[in-house]
Formats: C-alpha cells, sequence, structure tokens
C-alpha cells in the first residue's frame, strides 16, 4: 500500500464500503506501506511476505513454473480455510498474478486495470509468457478498466471477448476540498505543482528539462515535486547539473499534498504512461488548470478542456506553461473550467457500481 495512485483509490473504496453487508478481506503482497493506516479497521489484512522475499523466491524469479509452485503452497495455507463469494485483483502485475493462483477459491473473480500496458506493459515480467496473461484476463467474469482508452488498450492486448467495462475511479471531492483547508502553504512565485512516485514512468526528469528552458527565457516560476521513489538521487542531482535546483524543489512524500496543491497556479503531469490518473482528478477537484502529456484518460478527464494536453517533447511541455504564465485570463479560465469538472465526481455513483459488481 505504497504511496501510488491506485493504492490511494483502493483505500478510499475500502472507506467507504457497507461492512454492515460485506466482509473484507485484504490481501497485500507486503503488509506495509504509506496507505496501510487509512484502511478501514473492519478489513481484515494479510501479508503474503512479512518482509524481504525469500532468497529461494528471488533465485527462481526467471525459473516461473517453479516458482507459481512455491506462491501456490503460500497463497493456500493463507486462504484454505475461507470459500470467498468474489475475489478482486486491484492491479495488474503481482497482484493479477496472485489472484490467477486463487482462481478457484471464489464463486466470481474481477480484476482491475489501471494503466496502458501497451506503452509500458511492466506486469509481463509476472508471468511466464504474455499468453499466460492475456488467458488469465480472458477467464475473468470482468475486467475493471479506469478508463475507455485503458479498455481499448486492454481488449486489443489480451483479446478480450465482452468481459471487459469501465469503471472510473472513485475521488472523494468534499473529503479532497476539505483537505486542502487544513493549513495555508506559502508560495514565493508563479508555482506549477506535481505529485507522484519519483519513478520512471512519471518522468519528471522533463520537469528539469522544462525548468531550464522556462529559466532560459527569464521566466520567474518555481516547480514542487512531491514525492519519493528510486530516483530522487538521480533526479537532484540532474536538477544541480542544470543550474536549477533553485527552481525545482523536492517536497517528499506529504500525507496531505492537497494544500501544495492548491496553493499553486497549476497542476503539471509528466508520465508517459497511465490508465486515468488520479492526481488530474484531485487537482481539477481543486480547480487547478492542468499541463499535462497525451497519457490515457487525460483525453477524457479534460473534455471540457479544463487544461493543456501537450505532446512528450518538453518544448511543447514548456510552451503550454508559458502561455498561462503570461496570460492571466487563460489561466483564470481554465480554473474555472477545471473546478466545473470536478465537481462532477461523484462517489457514491462508484461504490453503487462496485456493489452491483461483486
Amino acid at each position: 500500500m505504497n504511496g501510488g495512485g491506485a493504492e490511494k483509490v483502493l483505500a478510499d473504496i475500502l472507506s467507504n464500503f457497507d461492512y454492515s453487508s460485506y466482509k473484507v478481506d485484504l490481501l497485500l503482497d507486503y503488509n506495509v506501506g504509506t496507505h496501510l493506516t487509512k484502511i478501514d479497521k473492519r478489513v481484515k489484512v494479510i501479508g503474503l511476505h512479512s518482509g524481504k522475499r525469500s532468497l529461494l523466491e528471488k533465485v527462481l524469479f526467471r525459473c516461473k513454473p517453479l516458482l507459481k509452485t512455491i506462491h501456490k503452497a503460500m497463497l493456500s495455507k493463507i486462504v484454505s480455510s475461507n470459500y470467498y463469494d468474489v475475489i478482486i485483483s486491484f492491479m495488474e502485475g503481482p497482484s493479477a498474478y496472485y489472484h490467477s493462483l486463487l482462481k478457484g477459491y471464489a464463486l466470481k473473480n474481477l480484476t482491475w486495470i489501471h494503466v496502458n500496458l501497451e506503452v509500458n506493459h511492466w506486469s509481463l515480467k509476472y508471468w511466464k509468457n504474455s499468453q499466460e496473461e492475456a488467458k488469465f484476463y480472458q477467464s475473468m467474469d470482468k475486467v475493471l478498466c479506469v478508463s475507455q482508452g485503458a479498455k481499448e488498450v486492454a481488449d486489443r492486448l489480451f483479446n478480450l471477448n465482452g468481459n471487459s467495462q469501465v469503471l472510473y475511479n472513485l475521488i472523494d471531492h468534499n473529503e479532497i476540498c476539505r483537505r486542502a483547508q487544513e493549513r495555508e502553504v506559502e508560495k514565493q512565485r508563479f508555482t506549477v505543482c506535481n505529485v507522484g512516485r519519483l519513478a520512471e514512468q512519471k518522468r519528471q526528469d522533463r520537469i528539469i528539462k522544462i525548468a531550464k528552458i522556462l529559466k532560459d527565457r527569464g521566466l520567474n516560476i518555481e516547480f514542487w515535486i512531491l514525492g519519493v521513489g528510486p530516483l530522487e538521487s538521480v533526479l537532484k542531482e540532474q536538477a544541480r547539473k542544470a543550474g536549477v535546483e533553485d527552481m525545482v524543489l523536492f517536497k517528499g512524500f506529504q500525507t496531505n499534498p492537497y494544500t501544495y496543491m492548491k496553493a499553486a497556479d497549476v497542476f503539471l503531469l509528466t508520465s508517459d504512461t497511465e490508465g486515468y490518473p488520479t492526481v488530474v482528478c484531485e487537482a481539477l477537484c481543486l480547480g487547478k488548470p492542468i499541463v499535462s502529456t497525451n497519457v490515457t484518460g487525460v483525453d477524457e478527464l479534460l473534455a471540457n478542456e479544463a487544461g493543456i494536453v501537450c505532446n512528450y517533447d518538453v518544448k511543447d511541455i514548456a510552451d503550454g506553461i508559458e502561455r498561462l504564465i503570461k496570460k492571466p485570463s487563460l489561466l483564470k479560465k481554465y480554473s474555472q473550467l477545471s473546478e466545473k469538472r470536478g465537481e462532477e465526481f461523484d462517489k457514491e455513483t462508484v461504490m453503487w457500481q462496485i456493489y452491483s459488481l461483486v
């Protein structure tokens, strides 16, 4: 339950669940993570691994058949006395893989896809081959995709035969706005905010290049990057070498990022791939103008032109930000459209859809 968008969505769903009608067990690969404390106490949390993976698992990672036997034995010990009405895997990769070993323990099986796997098929390393992964998705009673774009990709990639549907992420508009008021965050100049794990997919290295471009153009601007991850030291060194360490500020992981997002002038997404970027939904709730790369789902989120969608070229993104700095009327227009779009998120509708599926 680390600080990713999908993990947060799951925590929010479990916070809104009807526990008078449903009993929920949550199986985690590791029983750790920043979102773990947000899980409702009525949920039984089970960790497959208490700490690091065993040396045997690491050695056998490339030998999928043997590793599958080990994992099946581990899982059977956990669920042997239980039989479920429904088993749900909430993410691709290890979550879906473990689900493939547990299908026989439930009457119904559902799975989620959160990203465009054609752009970055990161989940494939958990399967023997692409055919095995496709077979899993084809065996599901329903494959739930977080956007129409993600669904179209999944249908193509896994040859799904009518068992997929779009289910947008749960976004708690009122809670986001309430938390954004918890404290005031000061800013010194025009500020652009990015929130996300410091990992390859999120491409915060683009922010450093954008900052350099705008600095060379003489613009007084600051970038806030909220998050932690494996590339943190690399990104900080890149910022130092580019001479923009005074413009690109790493704020670390924030338990309440909404106060920073609210204070910023613009929200920036620089990812290579997403499915339906939760953090953009949250920025819309706060009425933030959006500048985003053209990832899956963002066209659906910004259908009312609540922001600027760019290609993946850093100059194009820098141009979009510069337009907002130099045209306050355009910035105000996008802010108003963003706020209007954010008001459309309805958590009750999403929960009703989930109940109808389970």
